[in-house]
């Protein structure tokens, strides 16, 4: 039989997107930023999100499914130390909850925690120098295909940089 995308080699997979009726989500999010002590703060933010598919006339199979990608909750915990008034340490930590790479939520991509740290110092107005690593900790599982590959987001990254305002 001929196919709209040709050839689709054996373990393949043929998928056409189309629009849905709507998706509906409620949700809540809150943030708080403590002082713990004058140098020390402890920023917390975190969402909670019920997302669903109506999918219509078109794609009735998927109504009452979680939108692809869409995690069920979040939430990330950073502590700024400020130990002088021109150097910022911080360490964060973020939590994402299991979602799906699919429309059908039959492929599931794990639950991620990560970190995060930087140090920056602001030399003089506008120009500041940093350090930071990034994705520290568990690599993020982005997709997984047909037959079960994942793919994951990046690793770990280290950064050195200078930062201008203009």
């Amino acid at each position: 039989t001929d196919s709209v995308a040709g050839l689709i080699p054996a373990g393949g997979a043929l998928r056409q997107r189309r629009n849905v009726d709507a998706v509906n989500a409620t949700g809540l999010e809150a943030s708080a930023s403590l002082p713990l002590t004058p140098q020390l703060t402890l920023d917390l933010s975190a969402a909670l999100t019920r997302a669903r598919v109506e999918g219509g006339s078109g794609a009735r199979a998927l109504t009452g499914l979680r939108p692809a990608g869409t995690p069920d909750a979040s939430a990330t915990a950073s502590l700024v130390y400020r130990p002088i008034s021109s150097l910022d340490l911080v360490a964060e930590l973020r939590q994402e909850g299991r979602r799906f790479d699919d429309d059908q939520n039959l492929r599931p991509l794990r639950a991620s925690t990560t970190a995060a740290l930087s140090a920056t110092w602001r030399w003089r107005p506008g120009v500041s120098v940093f350090v930071a690593g990034d994705n520290l900790g568990q690599r993020v599982q982005t997709a997984r295909d047909a037959n079960g590959v994942f793919s994951y987001g990046p690793p770990t990254t280290l950064r050195i940089g200078l930062k201008l305002g203009l």
